[in-house]
């Protein structure tokens, strides 16, 4: 669960940042900006490689991810310090939301077999 979570929300991250780049906005609802860009690049490249490399890997990338989204998902609701380099709205805020709230359950959610068959394996 954890492994698919990290290789198709991994994947979507790293395109959402590549599009973010070549173009300003995406169906008038989603502005990108350059710092948002970079950090779902960043995280994407770390999702993937969390997916392909294995079951360990990619369940502290569920939950890391997930605490991590879920916060910015709060904060830009809250309006917080109003993340401005991010440039957060409410569509934004939901995806985060999604993103964190579906990481938490992956993670968390991952079998204790499958964790101690990657911790045996060393994956």
């Amino acid at each position: 669960m954890a492994k698919t979570y990290a290789s198709v929300v991994g994947g979507v991250l790293l395109l959402l940042g590549v599009a973010g780049f070549l173009t300003k906005d995406l169906l008038g609802m989603i502005h990108f900006v350059p710092a948002h860009n970079i950090f779902h690049i960043a995280s994407g490249v770390v999702g993937v490689y969390s997916g392909v490399r294995g079951n360990k890997l990619s369940i502290a990338f569920a939950r890391v991810f997930g605490l991590v989204y879920t916060a910015v998902a709060i904060l830009g609701f809250m309006r917080i310090g109003q993340l401005s380099p991010l440039e957060l709205n409410t569509t934004y805020n939901m995806l985060h939301l999604a993103v964190g709230l579906l990481g938490l359950a992956a993670g968390f959610k991952s079998r204790k077999p499958e964790l101690v068959s990657a911790q045996k394996s060393g994956a």
